[in-house]
């Protein structure tokens, strides 16, 4: 499944600058029995869970709390931590008050009965919110909570839905005013962004490997 380049996006909304613009099929597990069909829970907001649905959340910072550059480097890699583990990331985008994540949570175990018990989605953002917010108020040596309790989530319900999210959270931080049109926005993340990523740290390596063995013959062959 890919995503349709910006340019052809019905809102007109300008490409944005640096980012991936393919949504990536959804991991399937089809021997997965799934215990459960829907988990509904509330606070001051309703929640909705269900295997394997994609969820679309928005996370906010306490008291309109601004997170500079470092912090949000924390909390894009916290987001980074556990994809293609205890879940898929779709798209993140870390902005100075609020975060937004396109995320689906995998299993985790097996029951008693051998049912397949998947992530939670509480539970997976309460990790990342927690970890982040230390490390962060040990950067800053600040203490007090960071995010807001409440998140906004919703399950994405078509390809249609996953699409216009996807490319919601990649627009944000240029449809916010918070980048210029042709400013880099390091903040902004996609699997595309990860096997760039990947496949520069190989040709790194490789690159090195083959300085390293023609210093080694050119030693070799000195008189």
């Amino acid at each position: 499944m890919k995503a349709e380049n910006n340019a052809a996006n019905p809102s007109g909304s300008a490409l944005v600058p640096g980012a991936g613009v393919g949504v990536p099929p959804s991991r399937t597990f089809p021997d997965a029995k799934p215990a459960e069909d829907t988990l509904y829970f509330r606070r001051r907001l309703p929640h909705f869970e269900r295997p394997w649905a994609i969820y679309a959340v928005t996370i906010g910072t306490k008291l309109r709390r601004c997170l500079s550059p470092d912090a949000r480097t924390i909390v894009l890699n916290a987001l980074r931590h556990f994809h293609n583990a205890r879940y898929e990331l779709f798209a993140a985008c870390v902005m100075p008050g609020h975060v937004h994540l396109l995320m689906q949570p995998w299993p985790k175990e097996n029951d008693e009965k051998g049912n397949v018990v998947f992530w939670s989605l509480s539970d997976l953002l309460h990790s990342i919110k927690s970890f982040s917010a230390h490390q962060m108020n040990k950067l800053e040596h600040k203490t007090g909570g960071v995010w807001e309790k409440e998140r906004f989530d919703r399950y994405v319900r078509s390809d249609c839905d996953l699409q216009e999210k996807f490319h919601y959270i990649l627009r944000n931080p240029w449809d916010a005013g918070v980048a210029g049109p042709n400013e880099n926005y390091p903040w902004v993340w996609t699997q595309d962004d990860e096997l760039r990523k990947e496949s520069s740290s190989r040709r790194d390596s490789a690159t090195s490997t083959r300085h390293a063995c023609a210093t080694q013959s050119s030693a070799g062959n000195s008189p």
